[in-house]
């Protein structure tokens, strides 16, 4: 219960954002996923931590399923059963250079918290896998988000919604116009 209401603030806080941006100024992105079987609730709060984290830096993002994808899309999939040897120690990959490509290994993101907060988790992991793709780039950064390896003070800092990303990652997802396969942010 606690996690849902922090999602809802997160939620309120980011959209007023974004509805205080001018048209010129909120850059939309159309996301394509299928939820795991089974796991419906969890990526359904994951997408709204992920949509606050995006609308706080006036970027508003469209999920829609596999059916309703646009060519233009970005796409996110998971693995339940993810090898040990497979990037041991990541929860996800992105495939900055082709642009397109998100894979979350889901099973390794519900073994790190509680239950309650793998939403948020999952919601983060979302966002700097995201990020990776809108930089066009497969830097990281010293902290927030976009960090290599998150710590106990930034899964604290994800709880409270209060881990943010870091300005050059603002600025490098503003200025690489996330030109992956000739694709660019839409505008309203």
């Amino acid at each position: 219960m606690k996690t849902a209401g922090i999602t809802l603030m997160m939620v309120v806080a980011a959209t007023t954002v974004v509805a205080g941006k001018t048209p010129e100024e909120v850059r939309h992105l159309t996301i394509c996923m299928v939820s795991p079987p089974g796991s419906d609730a969890i990526v359904n709060g994951s997408k709204a931590v992920a949509s606050g984290i995006f609308a706080g830096i006036g970027v508003k993002i469209q999920w829609r399923g596999p059916n309703k994808c646009p060519a233009e899309a970005l796409y996110v999939s998971f693995s339940i059963e993810t090898p040990v040897n497979q990037l041991p120690g990541a929860f996800a990959y992105a495939l900055p250079f082709e642009g397109t490509h998100v894979v979350v290994f889901l099973d390794r993101v519900k073994t790190v918290m509680a239950p309650s907060a793998v939403p948020c988790l999952l919601g983060y992991t979302l966002a700097h896998e995201i990020t990776h793709i809108l930089e066009c780039q497969a830097r990281h950064s010293a902290s927030g988000i976009m960090k290599a390896h998150w710590e106990a003070a930034d899964y604290f800092e994800m709880k409270q919604g209060r881990l943010g990303s870091a300005d050059l990652d603002v600025s490098l997802i503003y200025h690489a116009g996330w030109n992956g396969g000739n694709r660019a942010f839409a505008r309203e």
